[in-house]
């Protein structure tokens, strides 16, 4: 390792800090929030939603390699395992509720036709990237117990509920890929170096010719840590069939040293904004955010008052589909 990367391993926390830190690091609301933290909802929760509208003509998209404080690779940062989790356990739940409803009980059939984006799927097979991944995916349990028993029977007979959820993980470390049981497929890539993501072949029982393509990626706090999103960005886009989509969350924690671009030199307003920029610009459509932070009741809200902390993590949703024009993605609305 080089004597600066080793200097900075010392020096930086093992998991990522807030970029702004509160008064309180433990306070009263992160206490209630965990402890009232709930399981996946029954009916689809109501989140705010706006749109993200294109980059004007007039601004250009920002050359690649974005610049870094840390200009050291990144094999050597992330060489050691880090089993931890980057958000805390409410985020957590609000991130497994969101999955719930837009990546399975509420997203469209994954048939290609796009002819609808509402209602229960039919057909339950999906294939899914989970870019940047680690140990654990934060997928519910209904999609996590799923894609286990795909990962373990690839290759096999149908199941016999005719469901089937196959994940590719990529990430930068192999003991946390190699730790991630929902994962049918694992790749170890470092985007940075290597953009331009290939996907293996798929072991879905399925023989139809979308098999191989994407239906859905994810992107758990990560996108700040590409220095050429764009092109990793246009990659998926290929990968992806009509109608796919792609939900890159957002907090505001993070490896400060390791962040790419303007990340902390603006607003948390101004990131979600930058990374639709980014998803506009490698050929997404219908880009919108989708604001998951938790409000809390009114005791929770004048908790928040007093003591000048959240209920958790703040949490967003930059998304966009691939050839869909408006109305979002799944049956989150305002």
């Amino acid at each position: 390792m080089a004597p600066k990367a080793h200097l900075l391993s010392l020096l930086l926390p093992r998991a990522p800090i807030p970029t702004r830190r509160l008064l309180l690091s433990i306070s009263l609301p992160t206490f209630f929030a965990t402890a009232t933290m709930s399981t996946t909802t029954t009916s689809p929760p109501t989140y705010p939603i706006r749109p993200l509208p294109a980059p004007p003509s007039s601004l250009s998209p920002p050359r690649e390699p974005l610049p870094r404080i840390d200009e050291t690779n990144d094999s050597d940062f992330y060489s050691q395992p880090r089993f931890v989790t980057h958000i805390d356990d409410a985020a957590i739940s609000r991130l497994r509720d969101y999955y719930h409803w837009n990546l399975w009980d509420g997203a469209p059939e994954n048939s290609g036709s796009g002819s609808s984006r509402e209602g229960k799927k039919n057909k339950k097979r999906s294939r899914i990237l989970d870019l940047c991944t680690s140990w654990v995916s934060h997928f519910p349990k209904d999609m996590e117990t799923l894609a286990v028993s795909t990962a373990r029977d690839q290759g096999h007979e149908a199941h016999p509920s005719d469901e089937e959820l196959e994940v590719i993980g990529l990430g930068m470390n192999e003991a946390e890929l190699n730790a991630n049981p929902i994962l049918s497929h694992r790749i170890l890539q470092d985007l940075n170096t290597e953009p331009k993501i290939t996907l293996p072949p798929s072991n879905s029982s399925s023989s139809s010719s979308s098999s191989s393509t994407l239906d859905a990626t994810t992107c758990v706090v990560s996108i700040d840590y590409l220095t050429h999103p764009l092109t990793v960005l246009r990659s998926i886009h290929a990968l992806t069939r009509p109608q796919g989509s792609i939900h890159l969350v957002v907090s505001n924690r993070c490896f400060p040293t390791k962040v790419a671009g303007e990340w902390l030199r603006v607003s948390e307003e101004e990131r979600l904004e930058m990374v639709g920029r980014y998803l506009w610009w490698s050929g997404w459509e219908g880009v919108e955010v989708v604001d998951l932070c938790e409000k809390g009741g009114k005791a929770m809200g004048m908790l928040e008052r007093v003591f000048g902390a959240g209920a958790g993590d703040p949490l967003w949703v930059v998304r966009g589909v691939k050839g869909g024009g408006g109305g979002g993605v799944g049956r989150t609305e305002l």
